[in-house]
């Protein structure tokens, strides 16, 4: 029996769609066969360690296979980031990240061990932690339009402390003063504890950091807060106005982010984001995250976290060329 050219068209075409078909449900259906290790680009017990745990005990239920954290620490985080770049695409290796190894470290480095942008493969956003912006009592300010008009009419100018030159809370300072048109001076410290106790003794105006850190001074009355940089009203702190009440659409802080090695099919980061964001709904697991760490969970998916990284990297980008920061 022949068969025709169209036949034999439709035939190849069918084994193709049948490929095609049984590597997806390879991909999905059937993920995981095996443990799952998580690569935290941070040691253990930082933050990115606590909600990674918090999280792959979640996870571990939904799979039904052991969900292991595997503390990578080092390299501003490049070090765990690159590991699981070189990792299998299969979703068995992810990555679970702060935002600095992943929009920040190209900026500020002149060789990275890895293109962050090729050879990794969004999968979701998970939570944000965003920073807060205190004042001295002193300093008689209680919102951004004040601390605008102090600034400007201040002879030696304003300060604001950061626990690092090269931290996000220093991108957000200064990209706060430049929404403002004024000018703020960064007063860098090694750690964000000695930042935060000269604010407090009255050694600089400002300090920004995030939540867990600042809000305990709040609550004493020993700083008063000026803004915060979540887009809405932060859970706890309703009474703090957010910058984009003055700054509109300005929202720039700390994040977690799962992620996979690059090349991973986009069906299966698809799965795993749906399953992150299933774990990530539990109402416990949302209350601890904001009391242990002061994040908020946000589980946007691939497409989301691509478009967010690229936005950072553009924004980071310019601000350590106008700053001139040093690059190592």
């Amino acid at each position: 029996m022949q068969v025709g050219r169209r036949g034999m068209l439709a035939c190849g075409a069918g084994l193709a769609l049948g490929t095609v078909q049984r590597t997806a449900r390879a991909q999905t259906g059937s993920f995981p066969m095996r443990t799952v290790r998580v690569i935290v680009s941070a040691g253990a017990g930082s933050g990115p360690d606590t909600a990674m745990r918090l999280l792959a005990d979640r996870l571990s239920t939904i799979w039904g296979q052991p969900v292991v954290v595997d503390n990578r620490g080092g390299g501003s985080g490049n070090i765990g980031a690159q590991a699981a770049a070189r990792s299998e695409r299969d979703g068995h290796v992810l990555l679970f990240s702060q935002a600095s190894p992943l929009v920040l470290n190209a900026h500020l480095m002149r060789a990275m061990p890895f293109d962050p942008a090729r050879d990794l493969t969004p999968v979701t956003l998970a939570m944000t932690t965003p920073f807060v912006l205190a004042a001295r009592p002193g300093l008689g300010v209680r919102t951004l339009p004040e601390l605008a008009a102090r600034a400007r009419e201040s002879r030696e100018g304003l300060t604001f402390a950061t626990g690092g030159a090269t931290s996000l809370p220093r991108f957000a300072g200064e990209q706060l003063a430049r929404g403002l048109g004024i000018r703020l001076t960064n007063v860098p410290y090694g750690v964000s504890p000695q930042a935060l106790q000269d604010t407090v003794a009255g050694r600089t105006d400002l300090v920004i950091d995030g939540t867990p850190l600042i809000t305990p001074q709040l609550r004493a009355g020993l700083l008063t807060p000026v803004a915060i940089t979540s887009a809405a009203r932060f859970p706890g702190l309703e009474e703090v106005p957010t910058a984009a009440e003055t700054l509109p659409a300005f929202e720039m802080g700390g994040w977690f982010a799962l992620l996979g090695p690059g090349g991973m099919p986009p069906a299966l980061a698809e799965r795993i984001a749906a399953d992150a964001a299933r774990a990530l709904a539990a109402p416990e697991l949302r209350d601890r995250l904001l009391r242990e760490l002061g994040a908020v969970v946000s589980a946007d998916g691939p497409a989301a976290l691509a478009t967010m990284m690229e936005r950072e990297r553009a924004t980071l980008g310019r601000l350590v060329r106008e700053l001139e920061v040093p690059i190592e």
